[in-house]
């Protein structure tokens, strides 16, 4: 979540000028070479964590908030916004161009529309346009798109495509191994909630989501081209391969969040499915012994302090949810979900709009630190914001990508296939998260999101270049 930085004049000059500069430079790399703009914001993605909470003294910005305060949302965002608003225009001045994700444009529309809606009521009842816009409400979801149109206008050949999957295995690798050094030589990451706020003698990887579906993209990526029939690598690059897996499966299990494990859990369950038979059989062998290895760490560094006398692995993973717990919902993970359902009778249409906030126990809910205007669930965040309507029109948009991707992935073959099925397993990775987590005040966790939502769509992209190229290839060969 983005908090407000303290400027000082010059600053604020500097970020002043920065924005007016940024709106030609930005326009003309989209323009020319959209790849570019996409590349710095991977980097930036990948490198930099957004989380700060679990810090016992948090800094009061970081740089994806570098700017809030002088606008309404940080530099980085408006760059994001400038691309977005050159995709669109590069879209209509070229409408035979390539297709942006056509299935998820009704989807984008409606979303606009409510938000112009809730924009428009919000200002009526008096409401500050900053509030109406904030990442505490739904504008994420517009980031999320805009940054999805980018990645699929960007990526559209084999050599573009090619540079994405470097730069996704090696930046993860680099964010692995400084979350390695600073685990194992130094104190692991200083946002901590377990031991600072919970007074738990463990310390963790990396706390921030993001960094943990990094990790596990990269995993992803490099189990798959260790598995996949037809992929032909070097022994160096296996013995490569194979050590990006270690350090990244690492980084999720000695993160100790349940959400990353179980969403590790599910891409490679995942890719189990695609394996043909003779090769489930190895797969399925080294996936147990490495979720025993990952099991018997996260129960004895994190679970342990979660189990009541007698219990086991399982217990201790639901013991916040655990139906046996006394006190009823109050007492689970649950009751933040229940005391904002209690305050949306005559909202659920529309929300309460998203500047909307509940009422609960605040010693219950004392985690939320005075801030009602988010609960623990994205799924819920966005029937608090927008009601039934905001969420049909988020998971309609899910179920045209899972539409999207059962439809095209077996037309598809080599890197095409790697990035269809990396995108898919990203989204099952942030099943969990869209379920008991907060993706969608998270600026950096929409983005990723995206990515994996662009996936697909670049993957369908690269086929239909490389028959092209394919079949100028040889009609240049038969005129010769």
């Amino acid at each position: 979540m983005i908090t407000p930085s303290v400027t000082s004049p010059t600053e604020v000059m500097i970020n002043m000028i920065a924005a007016f500069l940024l709106i030609p430079i930005v326009f003309g790399f989209v323009f020319r070479a959209p790849k570019y703009v996409v590349f710095g914001f991977l980097s930036v993605l990948f490198i930099f964590s957004d989380s700060t909470w679990g810090q016992l003294n948090a800094a009061s910005g970081n740089i994806y908030s570098r700017g809030v305060g002088l606008f309404y949302f940080s530099l980085l965002n408006i760059v994001l916004i400038i691309a977005g608003i050159a995709v669109l225009i590069r879209r209509l001045a070229n409408p035979q161009g390539p297709q942006l994700a056509p299935q998820m444009t009704k989807y984008f529309l409606a979303f606009v529309f409510m938000m112009i809606g809730h924009v428009l009521i919000g200002l009526m009842v008096g409401i500050e346009l900053d509030v109406i816009l904030s990442l505490n409400g739904m504008f994420n979801v517009i980031n999320m798109f805009a940054f999805m149109y980018l990645a699929i206008l960007a990526f559209e050949n084999d050599r573009d495509t090619t540079t994405l999957l470097f730069m996704i295995i090696i930046l993860a690798v680099g964010r692995g191994l400084f979350g390695a050094v600073r685990y194992f030589l130094f104190d692991g990451d200083t946002s901590n909630p377990y031991r600072n706020f919970e007074g738990l003698d463990i310390k963790i990887f990396f706390f921030d989501i993001g960094d943990n579906f990094v990790a596990a993209l990269a995993a992803f990526c490099a189990a798959w081209l260790l598995t996949t029939p037809g992929i032909k690598l070097n022994v160096f690059t296996r013995i490569f391969l194979v050590g990006v897996i270690v350090l990244e499966v690492a980084a999720v299990a000695l993160s100790f969040r349940r959400s990353s494990l179980i969403g590790m859990g599910l891409m490679f369950a995942f890719l189990f499915l695609r394996l043909p038979g003779k090769r489930k059989i190895f797969f399925a062998g080294a996936a147990a012994l490495a979720l025993s290895l990952v099991a018997s760490t996260f129960f004895e560094q994190r679970l342990q302090f979660n189990t009541t006398q007698g219990g086991g692995i399982l217990s201790s993973l639901i013991y916040d949810i655990s139906p046996t717990r006394g006190g009823g919902i109050k007492n689970s993970r649950f009751y933040e979900l229940y005391a904002a359902a209690q305050s949306m009778e005559g909202h659920w249409l529309f929300g309460r709009g998203t500047w909307g906030t509940f009422t609960g126990d605040r010693e219950r809910l004392a985690f939320h630190e005075g801030n009602w205007g988010f609960v623990h669930s994205g799924f819920g965040h966005l029937v608090l914001k927008g009601g039934i309507v905001g969420l049909l029109i988020f998971t309609g948009m899910l179920a045209a990508y899972i539409s999207f991707y059962a439809r095209f992935r077996k037309h598809l073959y080599g890197k095409a296939a790697l990035l269809a099925d990396a995108g898919f397993a990203g989204f099952l990775f942030w099943i969990p998260t869209l379920l008991i987590g907060t993706p969608i005040i998270e600026f950096r966790t929409m983005l990723l999101f995206g990515l994996t939502m662009a996936m697909p769509f670049i993957a369908v992209g690269l086929q239909n270049y490389q028959v092209r190229t394919y079949i100028m290839r040889t009609q240049q060969y038969a005129a010769a």
